[in-house]
């Protein structure tokens, strides 16, 4: 039988299962919203030419930064003969730091995306090259937090010059990795702009006023 006693059990017990239906929602929107941190509390300091933002994944935090940059006639290399090579062009670049509960970064992992239009004359006058690179940087601490045990490893191209009518002119490509005073720990595929970046910018210019180097 229906009683009013059963009636009101019945109410009772449905407001608690909504109640506590509602509580679980919310517990639940909750969890799936990460704590913020501030990027000023990370070891080493973040780059400040970047756009951070942190959070708390575990017992880590994490940080992803951002930067672009669109650029017109700079100076971007110097000759041996006192001019230059202007760059019109753009960078685009990410970095995801990982750190410690405590901030103090453990890796970081940036991509870059380089896109350039290079010439000898700051108006563009005569033969324009096209430039370009895309590649990774792998920064892994090996005492987390402390910049001076840090090492880098990059992968990818760092340079790909083509010349209308010439062709490829350079090419930068392939892996390598220092320590934070700058030492060369290794290096696979062609780089010559790491082994002689003198040379190799005075074969750029060479090239883009029409010279053989």
């Amino acid at each position: 039988m229906n009683t009013p006693t059963t009636r009101r059990r019945s109410t009772i017990g449905a407001i608690i299962l909504a109640v506590t239906l509602t509580l679980a929602a919310t517990a639940t929107v909750s969890a799936g919203r990460p704590e913020v941190v501030d990027p000023s509390l990370m070891t080493p300091a973040l780059n400040p030419s970047f756009d951070w933002e942190c959070w708390r994944a575990g017992d880590r935090i994490v940080c992803d930064g951002e930067r672009t940059a669109e650029y017109t006639a700079v100076e971007a290399i110097p000759c041996p003969d006192g001019g230059w090579i202007y760059a019109t062009g753009s960078a685009h670049e990410t970095l995801r730091r990982v750190g410690d509960e405590n901030g103090r970064a453990v890796s970081t992992l940036g991509r870059t995306r380089i896109d350039d239009r290079l010439s000898r004359s700051p108006s563009f006058d005569g033969i324009v090259g096209h430039a370009r690179g895309v590649w990774t940087d792998s920064y892994d601490y090996l005492v987390p937090g402390d910049l001076s045990s840090r090492i880098l490893t990059r992968r990818g191209f760092d340079v790909v010059l083509t010349i209308p009518g010439q062709g490829l002119v350079m090419l930068d490509a392939g892996t390598w990795a220092v320590d934070f005073d700058g030492n060369l720990l290794f290096a696979h595929g062609p780089h010559p702009v790491l082994e002689d970046i003198e040379g190799a910018f005075a074969t750029a210019c060479d090239a883009l006023a029409g010279q053989s180097s």
